[in-house]
């Protein structure tokens, strides 16, 4: 029966399951017959890049994680630390982890495949490049929250490929950045608005540079931040209201703009079920579709103390719903709600528009002043600088004009980077950073422990699904993480 159900998955990986278990002939494509010509390389791409949306399930368990968020409902135990995920919680971190390889199967289907195709060699490089690149980012989203897993380089076509044993954390670190390395010259620039979603060349070295910031190799994080700021066709948004936010980069009529570096899109056919999960109906209206207001704002958390007059701040907390002119309805207890995504025109809880940013430029900013900063023993002018230029367009200021708001110069190495992480922590709410943020700097107990609540290690990591253990002959129970 194992061998039954990994065949089927095996399907599955590259064609919709509904199609793997339903026989058409008619519309059956095998994969004799496909990978003939550029169209058919386009395709597998597309459907690689279509795992880049990681999923609810996934996205509920980094943010209910993190300090900032409680989970509501079924989802409340993510935010209980001092003890193993529900059975609930551990089939959603199952589901991730198969929906993470799922996209490594489809981006090496591509590579082992594509190669072989008679096609411009120039766009079939960029192909290729583009599935290394996917590779890395579903692998870099494995190990930072698993820690070591099975690195498989390959598609899966046969069962004799499933046994892989786990890798140290760092041997799949190096194995993302040498995909990211090799990819990078053969990558686009810059896509028509049209394929926005596309990783480019500096999407690429955003990923690469956040994979040097978790492996502490500090110089690279910051030489490649750099280069973004420096060279990339990007520009920091101009914001001078909280609603700014959302005209400009989060609203669900916003495709791209001039910050986006990488985002997950969404259209009515591909919905986003973000809006749903933050927001509740109110007098009859709602920021979405409906809402059962699944994840909730940690007062405890640094969000008790967040400055009100940071437009940030207003932005992405709200305790009323203003239906008209006059016309305000106040929420209920709990209180407040996240405003991040907010699409009430959406025709279901699946269906609104809003698009995911996976890496703005603000953050080449942050993370330029973190890896100077840790690189040079304490933080340049230049470093300093550019954590006060998002500082000052958080509050409406113009950038590059000294203010009140400023971290001053001076700080200790250690009180820098504390600022400059808090600072995403500000920037980054429900773009699943702060909870990776949280580990990388080992200060997810601390924080955790600040909100009141108690601690235990096994939060530490994801439990590796049971299936994997089970179907994988390298795996034992001795590979599982801590605690599951």
């Amino acid at each position: 029966m194992k061998q039954i159900a990994i065949i089927v998955l095996l399907s599955c990986v590259f064609f919709q399951c509904e199609d793997a278990l339903v026989e058409s002939p008619k519309s059956f494509i095998a994969k004799t017959n496909f990978y003939k010509n550029a169209d058919d390389a386009n395709a597998a791409l597309t459907a690689a890049y279509s795992s880049v949306d990681r999923g609810i399930a996934f996205m509920a368990l980094l943010e209910c994680r993190s300090d900032y968020a409680d989970g509501r409902g079924s989802q409340q135990t993510i935010s209980v630390y001092d003890k193993p995920l529900d059975n609930t919680n551990q089939a959603r971190v199952f589901t991730s982890w198969d929906n993470l390889y799922q996209g490594i199967n489809r981006a090496n289907s591509v590579l082992d495949n594509v190669p072989g195709i008679p096609m411009d060699e120039k766009l079939k490089k960029q192909i290729l490049a583009e599935a290394k690149t996917l590779r890395a980012f579903f692998y870099s989203n494995l190990v930072k929250y698993w820690d070591g897993v099975p690195i498989r380089k390959e598609e899966l076509t046969d069962l004799a490929q499933v046994p892989a044993p786990r890798k140290p954390a760092q041997e799949v670190w190096d194995f993302i950045k040498a995909d990211l390395t090799a990819a990078i010259p053969d990558m686009a620039p810059s896509f028509p608005v049209g394929l926005s979603g596309r990783a480019t060349s500096w999407a690429a070295k955003m990923l690469l540079a956040d994979a040097y910031l978790n492996t502490g190799e500090w110089a690279k994080a910051r030489d490649l931040a750099d280069d973004v700021i420096k060279n990339g066709p990007f520009k920091l948004l101009e914001i001078k209201q909280p609603n700014d936010f959302l005209n400009k980069m989060y609203g669900p009529g916003v495709v791209t703009y001039d910050e986006d570096i990488w985002s997950e899109h969404h259209t009515p056919t591909n919905g986003n079920q973000i809006p749903t999960y933050l927001h509740r109906v109110v007098g009859g209206v709602s920021l979405a579709s409906g809402g059962f207001f699944a994840w909730l704002p940690v007062m405890s958390s640094y969000l008790g103390t967040w400055d009100k007059k940071d437009l940030r701040q207003q932005y992405n907390l709200y305790t009323y719903i203003a239906r008209a002119p006059g016309d305000t309805v106040y929420l209920p207890q709990p209180s407040p709600l996240f405003k991040k995504y907010q699409d009430p025109a959406a025709s279901c809880n699946s269906c609104a528009q809003n698009n995911v940013p996976i890496f703005r430029l603000v953050e080449a900013y942050l993370v330029y002043a973190e890896a100077a900063s840790q690189a040079e023993g304490a933080p340049s002018v230049l470093a300093t600088e550019r954590l006060n230029i998002v500082r000052r367009r958080a509050y409406g200021l113009p950038l590059n004009t000294p203010s009140s708001v400023d971290i001053k110069a001076g700080l200790a190495q250690k009180a820098f980077r504390d600022a400059v992480i808090q600072e995403r922590g500000y920037e980054f709410p429900l773009e699943m950073k702060r909870w990776n943020d949280l580990l990388r700097a080992g200060t997810a107990a601390e924080k955790i422990k600040a909100t009141g609540k108690a601690w235990s290690d096994v939060s530490l990591l994801f439990p590796i699904p049971v299936d994997e253990i089970n179907n994988n002959s390298a795996l034992t129970q001795a590979d599982q993480n801590p605690g599951y």
